[in-house]
């Protein structure tokens, strides 16, 4: 909500609650046909033995970005999922909120042993990757999207592209390197401008630039990716409603999901009941509970408290317990779970994360 496949639908789903209100009038048949009910997934299960948090007034929604999720894929080919965010509505407090997780976590996938968390989702699908977050974090999922990549740029697009200010390495690195994938629009500059769909992917994606304002590595690449949904949800309520619906619609074409249209209407109208536009962010694992390290192979790895993350995931969905320093009421970084690893950080991975090297691939071809 990103990277490849940024989460655009959250968003999609709110432009509609709020422009709507009383009804889809003829939308409807095309609501029904984008929701092709002859593919329909099947909904989530979880098999974990763990308690779950959980609020009968709040859904959560599992957005996935992949590239190989969406429709069209082959069966049975998921491909790793390269963003992970769970999108929270709480009809009790009126509040939208947004949870990255970091797809480097190391985490326990079940039947499968330990290994990083956006693994899950290509030993599994949609259905491993919400055991695993349950497993882990102790969360009630109740519905899922996964984004295809030609969403995004789409959306964007049609909307006239979306404000963002770079800083200078950002810039710089944009227009070297590939994450921009056409070449012709490698000309972003540093401070405040218009990206279009495919400088505001490769915007969301780049990993290997030490942010001032969002960090390095993949801290970094998460916070640009909340950015640009918050710029992206800005951008879409100055629009034509009509035009926002016809967008909303079109884009629901590129998801693979297991809500069905009236499952989603509903969803919607509850939605635009609130009156709610304001998104709320949070990152996994958060700030001091959290090491790097090498794991099996020496496989780069963030080694997480769990309990620290758990309880601050139970407040900021379920506002259940209390506000606090969850990293320091838990045991901080001594409490983390490293499963008989050395935590370290190894300095070539470092010199990536800062910006210093980047992959071969990443260069400007």
């Amino acid at each position: 909500m990103f990277t490849k496949k940024y989460t655009i639908i959250f968003t999609i789903f709110f432009i509609i609650a709020l422009v709507l209100g009383g009804g889809l009038g003829y939308y409807d048949a095309r609501l029904e046909a984008a929701m092709d009910q002859s593919n329909k997934p099947k909904s989530l299960k979880t098999s974990s033995k763990q308690k779950l948090s959980f609020d009968k007034d709040v859904v959560n929604i599992l957005l996935i970005g992949s590239d190989h999720g969406a429709k069209g894929a082959e069966k049975g080919d998921h491909g790793r999922s390269d963003s992970m965010m769970v999108a929270t509505v709480n009809f009790k407090t009126k509040e939208l909120k947004l949870t990255s997780f970091l797809r480097d976590m190391y985490v326990e996938i079940p039947e499968h042993g330990r290994d990083k968390l956006n693994a899950a989702y290509a030993y599994g699908g949609e259905q491993l990757l919400y055991d695993t977050l349950a497993e882990n974090f102790h969360i009630k999922i109740d519905k899922f999207c996964v984004v295809d990549l030609s969403a995004f740029e789409k959306v964007i697009n049609r909307i006239g592209g979306i404000e963002m200010t770079l800083e200078e390495k950002e810039a710089e690195y944009l227009n070297s390197t590939n994450y921009i994938s056409k070449k012709k629009y490698r000309t972003v500059k540093a401070g405040k401008q218009l990206l279009n769909g495919n400088q505001a992917l490769g915007y969301a994606r780049v990993r290997y630039v030490t942010s001032e304002k969002y960090g390095v590595g993949e801290f970094g690449r998460t916070g640009r990716q909340r950015a640009v949904m918050q710029a992206t949800f800005n951008k879409m309520l100055q629009q034509n409603p009509l035009d926002i619906l016809d967008i909303a619609i079109d884009a629901l074409g590129d998801i693979s999901t297991d809500m069905d249209a009236t499952y989603l209407k509903k969803l919607v109208y509850s939605v635009a009941q609130m009156g709610t536009t304001e998104i709320d962010q949070l990152r996994v694992p958060i700030e001091n509970t959290y090491k790097p390290g090498s794991a099996q192979n020496g496989m780069f790895v963030f080694f997480v408290n769990f309990q620290a993350n758990q309880e601050a995931l139970k407040y900021f969905m379920f506002h259940q317990g209390k506000q606090q320093d969850f990293a320091k009421a838990y045991g901080g970084t001594d409490s983390i779970e490293t499963f008989g690893y050395v935590s370290h950080y190894d300095s070539n991975r470092a010199k990536e994360d800062a910006g210093d090297v980047f992959e071969d691939s990443d260069k400007e071809k």
